[in-house]
């Protein structure tokens, strides 16, 4: 049971890091408003790797970070209660919603950022997955 935790610990940060370096390297950060109030962060100005347009290089950059960004968390909360089941799972739900609730927030005007279907669907997907693993592997572990 403690390797199965310790493997949740370590996983989300990954992920986390994953998501960011998504954006550091596939994306043109230069219009994001974070970026202009930090000048040290002025390399992240432009992409550092092109990729040439297709449906595979939309979702690298647009989609994916969101994934990794939403299962990191749903790890992240899993390794928190990993002992508490009844909890973690309505904290994960929570989480799922939230994300959701971002995602779609942004159709409104007031939200910054563009809503997109794909970002639901993928966030859904890895989510899915996430789902079917724990289910797998590490439920029946803890209990």
């Amino acid at each position: 049971m403690g390797k199965a935790r310790a493997v949740y610990g370590l996983l989300a940060p990954l992920l986390l890091i994953a998501g960011v370096c998504v954006y550091l390297v596939f994306r043109d950060l230069s219009g994001l408003l974070f970026f202009e109030w930090v000048p040290f962060l002025g390399f992240a100005k432009g992409t550092l790797v092109h990729l040439e347009p297709s449906v595979f290089a939309d979702i690298v950059k647009f989609n994916l970070a969101g994934m990794l960004w939403l299962v990191s968390g749903v790890l992240f909360l899993r390794f928190v209660w990993f002992h508490r089941i009844a909890t973690q799972r309505v904290y994960v739900w929570c989480f799922y919603a939230l994300g959701a609730l971002v995602e779609i927030s942004q159709l409104s005007e007031k939200v910054p950022g563009t809503f997109d279907l794909l970002d639901l669907a993928f966030m859904g997907a890895g989510a899915l997955v996430e789902g079917l693993i724990y289910k797998a592997f590490a439920k029946r572990r803890i209990v």
